[in-house]
């Protein structure tokens, strides 16, 4: 929480710190697990398309029993499993790639926005930052807040995730990204509203 700390000013104190729910790292790992997945399925997919057509070449007319012995066959004349996937065809060897990089793009890019993502409520704002080069803030002061939506699925309900939606009066609104606990996050942005409320009639 760098980006809040650097913010504070006066006597402004961090009421609430909005955090990632864990569903969210499964998510990022799923896609990377996916990826490997889908790597080694176009790899094994290539590696028996090659040893199919292997068998076809060299015995056309192979009785369906002896399907197995000429498999095995080719894969030893081939020097094994890891020499066939070795000289795949290209086409085979790129979408493997492809996919396993698809995979890892898009659990590094869940896990940078997890790491540059800030959320937090102050005595007086609510701030979200995002971006650590290109950074993106977006501020509201809390006795600007008209209304705070909070949206969970059935299972967001379960597992106690959900989205803020804030909106400001005449100041659009900010939607903060699915997080733990969105309910207590809610109810610190009202503590922090009656705050500054208190504070003006002092």
């Amino acid at each position: 929480m760098d980006y809040v700390e650097e913010s504070l000013t006066g006597n402004e104190k961090v009421v609430i710190v909005g955090r990632f729910h864990w569903v969210y790292f499964v998510g990022a790992w799923f896609w990377i697990i996916l990826g490997f997945i889908l790597c080694g399925a176009i790899i094994a997919a290539g590696t028996a398309w090659n040893i199919h057509h292997a068998v076809g070449v060299r015995y056309p007319s192979l009785p369906d029993h002896l399907y197995n012995q000429a498999w095995h066959m080719v894969v030893a004349q081939a020097g094994g499993y890891v020499a066939i996937m070795r000289d795949l065809n290209i086409y085979f060897r790129v979408a493997a790639f492809a996919v396993l990089l698809l995979g890892v793009f898009l659990f590094a890019h869940m896990m940078v926005v997890r790491l540059t993502t800030e959320i937090a409520v102050t005595s007086s704002r609510l701030i979200l930052k995002e971006g650590i080069i290109a950074r993106n803030v977006d501020e509201m002061s809390v006795d600007r807040i008209e209304s705070v939506h909070v949206v969970q699925s059935i299972l967001g309900r379960i597992l106690n995730y959900g989205t803020v939606m804030v909106r400001g009066m005449g100041i659009g609104e900010i939607v903060l990204p699915p997080m733990a606990d969105p309910i207590s996050f809610r109810n610190a942005l009202e503590k922090a509203r009656q705050y500054q409320e208190k504070q003006r009639r002092l």
